[in-house]
């Protein structure tokens, strides 16, 4: 019987990674999980307390280009829909050398509006299966998985999306 070496089976284990995550949001309709996080303001944010609003739940950290060039277009889009009931709140997952303080700076730097909390070590991210960034997932508001979308989003992309899930 032959045996993977480690490159190898490491390739195997973020295809099946990713073969779960593309599985679960293709399920859609599957109950997101919950989970409670104190955001940068100094709020708790609870998942299961959003019911009744969408939520765009969007993991990022400040290194990663895609994350740093899609965080105008959630801007924009938080802006033009922050009337209506729906939530977005970003998830900084450390990476590397990210720390928080850089995270913030990152936050401030771009203007952003919209919550943001660190997920400390990355337990929101494992529940989620999040194995690449950026990553977002699109909550409806019964608390079920609408959508995952592994790619920098931009206006349009999310502005479809939201239309679609409100």
């Amino acid at each position: 019987m032959e045996t993977l070496g480690k490159p190898a089976l490491r390739r195997c284990v973020a295809l099946l990674a990713l073969l779960a995550a593309m599985a679960i949001a293709c399920s859609g309709g599957q109950p997101a999980a919950d989970f409670s996080l104190r955001t940068f303001k100094g709020e708790e944010f609870r998942l299961s307390e959003q019911r009744g609003k969408a939520v765009v739940i969007n993991f990022w950290y400040p290194s990663c280009p895609p994350c740093r060039d899609e965080m105008p277009a959630f801007q924009e889009v938080w802006e033009e829909y922050q009337g209506r009931d729906v939530r977005f709140i970003g998830l900084f997952v450390p990476q590397g050398f990210d720390t928080e303080v850089e995270a913030r700076q990152f936050v401030d730097e771009f203007g952003l509006t919209f919550d943001f909390a660190t997920d400390v070590r990355a337990m929101v991210a494992q529940e989620y299966a999040v194995q690449f960034f950026p990553t977002t997932y699109f909550i409806d508001q019964a608390g079920r998985i609408h959508k995952m979308e592994i790619s920098r989003m931009d206006v349009d992309t999310l502005t479809k999306i939201l239309d679609d899930l409100l």
